[in-house]
């Protein structure tokens, strides 16, 4: 076999290991995303709005996403058959935000604990993740 032929059946077979490379790593990144659960949730309100919730159980965290504020805000979460749970203390009052959602029904509520303002509601359902992950 010449030159010409080693570097052709050469460069074929690289080929071939860095698209095999490639497809294996794009399966381990698809995977890890698919651990992640996407919501929509319906908030009710005087300001009816949009929020998406992104679960990851295995990592132990949540995010809302508000289209409106364009905020995204991380949370550590619980997570048990019935219920997820996630929150955090707020910086400038020291309340506590917390968030639940019923695993079965999809309802969801926000409440901020020691503020007297009124929860905020909403009802979840499972979609495709219309907006960057986390």
């Amino acid at each position: 076999m010449d030159c010409l032929g080693r570097c052709v059946v050469g460069s074929a077979v690289g080929g071939l290991f860095a698209a095999a490379s490639l497809s294996a790593m794009e399966g381990c990144i698809n995977f890890v995303r698919a651990d992640q659960v996407f919501l929509r949730c319906d908030v009710t309100g005087v300001a009816r709005t949009i929020w998406e919730i992104t679960l990851d159980e295995e990592g132990g965290k949540a995010w809302i996403f508000k289209p409106a504020f364009r905020s995204r805000t991380e949370y550590p979460a619980t997570f048990t058959k019935e219920i997820v749970r996630f929150g955090k203390t707020l910086p400038h009052t020291r309340s506590y935000l917390s968030n639940v959602l019923d695993r079965s029904t999809g309802a969801f509520t926000s409440d901020i604990s020691g503020l007297g303002a009124p929860a905020v509601t909403a009802r979840c359902e499972i979609h495709d993740n219309s907006s960057p992950a986390p």
